[in-house]
């Protein structure tokens, strides 16, 4: 027996949505009589009312396949008749609703779950800046190998950023964030059994695995899950929990490394104690975009024309910070006594963290600041750092060090801050994942390959000599890029 009825739903806004409820329509053999669509009161959302008959059967198939489509917020039936049958169906949709929403955290603890996700893995990532030289002693390490295992997670990173930001536009952010978790964990534990150069590599080719999916995931995730939408807030968010991550797995690895025992794993196990439990709760992540019946579809990397120019700032100002700052992580560590008349692995973890200490509060305490006065406070900190660090490698001076630490680091955070939220502000919501992750691209370009050339500079040049070239090089792209902005400044700062 058939039963007239009418079911509402709210959609996002997305291609293909329409064509994804006709085809379940379709598939299970229900016609749609009537069909309806208002904007509604929500940003990018439309409201679509459908009109049809069918056997009871059908419908409940029909509604429960409508819950796991993908862009489908909400479904909700209403009686044309009343009948028993109207009334079950109403029960049935709101038993639906209930069973999802027990089956899964709040938003607000799925938004913290997915920032704490991005600080862990990051956290996990830079454990091993200040163990570097207890490497290089162990196994017999070069400078140039030290750069390299620092930088060589840039080559998964890259193309997990590309297909994980274009995956969690199409399957959902859960299904990327799983298994971005799961790799940190994979890459702590090859750290953990690591017995020579080899295990190292691939231990941060799996760190590079699950960095690059969680960056190029996480701020689309968390723009989803916050109730205002608020894109700046969600940029700062993330920035914050990149930083302190950098900054916090250099300090434990540096303490424990001088002061507990099995100096080279106790960290990891640290690591391990609380990226677990996160992992577990991740499968039970607020999400209301569920993969469709469209084919997952990857394409390259693109940015629209009309937005080129801010997206060529954004980029290019994140290579320039975080190629400054990696050099803090990956080759001063390593050889502190180049720099100073001190050698030890918690002072080498302060260095590295006092720098991104310094970023996380700048950009706190520069938070309502407009993107322009946030890009240009970071070039001053940055270039005024840089001139610091070359006086300091003729003084010999730790206080000189710190200084400059905390001045780069001061410049990397309103500047990678400024530059992430004016590309989460750009980038329109359709392909938001996608150009995000082309940012994260140039970003670890930035962290990879410059520290790479240095640690290869260093072994001909020496130390001094290498950071002294560095130096000049990362001051001329500061004055070709500020020269751009300025230029641009009408174009591109339009808020």
């Amino acid at each position: 027996m058939t039963s007239a009825y009418r079911i509402s739903m709210l959609v996002n806004d997305q291609p293909g949505v329409l064509a994804r409820i006709s085809s379940l329509f379709g598939a299970h053999h229900v016609n749609i009589e009537d069909i309806k669509t208002k904007k509604y009161k929500r940003e990018a959302t439309t409201r679509i009312q459908i009109s049809s008959s069918a056997r009871d059967k059908q419908v409940q198939n029909l509604l429960i396949g409508l819950q796991g489509l993908m862009d489908v917020v909400e479904v909700d039936a209403d009686a044309i008749h009343k009948s028993a049958f109207q009334q079950r169906l109403l029960q049935r949709t709101d038993t639906i609703q209930t069973l999802r929403e027990q089956k899964t955290l709040s938003k607000k603890v799925s938004y913290w779950l997915v920032a704490c996700s991005l600080f862990l893995t990051l956290f996990g990532t830079n454990i091993p800046a200040s163990l570097y030289s207890l490497y290089r002693m162990e196994w017999g390490l070069t400078s140039g190998m030290i750069t390299l295992v620092f930088a060589i997670y840039a080559f998964t990173v890259i193309p997990a950023i590309v297909i994980a930001g274009q995956l969690s536009d199409q399957i959902g952010k859960k299904k990327v964030l799983i298994p971005g978790i799961f790799f940190s964990l994979i890459g702590t534990f090859c750290f953990i059994i690591a017995n020579g150069l080899g295990m190292l590599l691939i231990g941060r080719l799996f760190q590079g695995l699950s960095v690059g999916i969680l960056n190029g995931v996480a701020v689309a995730a968390l723009t989803e899950l916050d109730e205002k939408k608020n894109t700046k807030k969600t940029a700062l968010i993330c920035a914050l929990a990149v930083t302190l991550g950098n900054a916090f797995g250099p300090i434990l690895s540096g303490l424990l490394g001088d002061f507990a025992p099995i100096p080279l794993r106790l960290s990891y196990y640290v690591h391990l104690l609380f990226i677990i439990p996160c992992f577990i709760l991740l499968f039970f992540l607020n999400e209301n975009i569920r993969p469709g019946l469209k084919p997952v579809q990857l394409k390259k990397p693109f940015v629209p024309k009309e937005i080129m120019k801010p997206f060529l700032l954004a980029s290019f100002t994140s290579f320039v910070a975080w190629s400054i700052i990696s050099m803090f992580m990956s080759l001063i560590p390593s050889n502190l006594s180049s720099f100073t008349t001190v050698t030890s692995l918690t002072i080498s973890g302060i260095v590295v963290a006092l720098g991104l200490i310094a970023a996380a509060f700048n950009q706190i305490l520069l938070k309502q600041l407009s993107l322009i006065k946030l890009i240009t406070i970071g070039y001053v900190f940055l270039a005024v750092g840089l001139m610091l660090l070359v006086i300091t490698i003729n003084t010999q001076s730790l206080t000189l060090l710190l200084i400059s630490a905390v001045l780069i680091g001061g410049g990397n955070g309103p500047a990678y801050a400024g530059s992430l939220a004016l590309v989460n502000e750009m980038a329109p919501s359709k392909i938001k994942g996608n150009i995000v992750s082309t940012f994260f691209v140039i970003t670890y370009l930035g962290v990879s390959l410059p520290v790479i050339g240095l640690g290869y500079l260093s072994q001909t040049f020496g130390v001094a000599g290498a950071v002294t070239t560095y130096v000049l090089i990362m001051g001329a792209l500061i004055l070709l890029i500020a020269g751009f902005a300025w230029k641009e400044r009408k174009t591109i700062f339009t808020k």
